[in-house]
């Protein structure tokens, strides 16, 4: 869910660069996982979790339920008693797609219009050193 270029650049950023990343994410899946998912027992989610060997943050228990998520679609559990359901319109691509288009809105707002901002200001200053030469 990271940008190509968090990617490519991941080994290279700091531990505060990296918490602002995952920050992101996690806000991005508290906003659509509701959308598709009911949680019943936390417990059961936790447990799961465990079970399978995936890191549970217990600030955040919408990245273990999409780990889950990702682990049903690959035949690897079963969904029954494991502490939430899906909705019967549920795709795993659905919610991938919803957080693709938040993510692509969030790039958009701040890395596109930062970009701008920057080429705005370069072309000031060269307007300023043209008007000073």
């Amino acid at each position: 869910m990271r940008f190509i270029h968090e990617v490519i650049d991941w080994n290279r950023y700091s531990t505060e660069q990296k918490t602002i990343i995952w920050q992101r994410l996690d806000e991005h899946l508290r906003l659509i996982l509701p959308q598709y998912v009911r949680i019943y027992d936390p417990r059961k989610i936790i447990a799961a979790l465990q079970q399978q060997h995936i890191v549970y943050d217990p600030d955040n228990l919408w990245r273990g339920i999409y780990e889950l998520l990702r682990a049903y679609e690959k035949g690897i559990i079963n969904l029954e008693q494991i502490g939430f359901s899906v909705k019967s319109q549920y795709r795993l691509i659905d919610i991938q797609e919803k957080l693709y288009e938040l993510a692509f809105a969030y790039y958009e707002k701040d890395f596109l219009r930062a970009t701008k901002q920057e080429s705005d200001l370069s072309r000031s200053l060269i307007s300023l050193n043209h008007i000073n030469d």
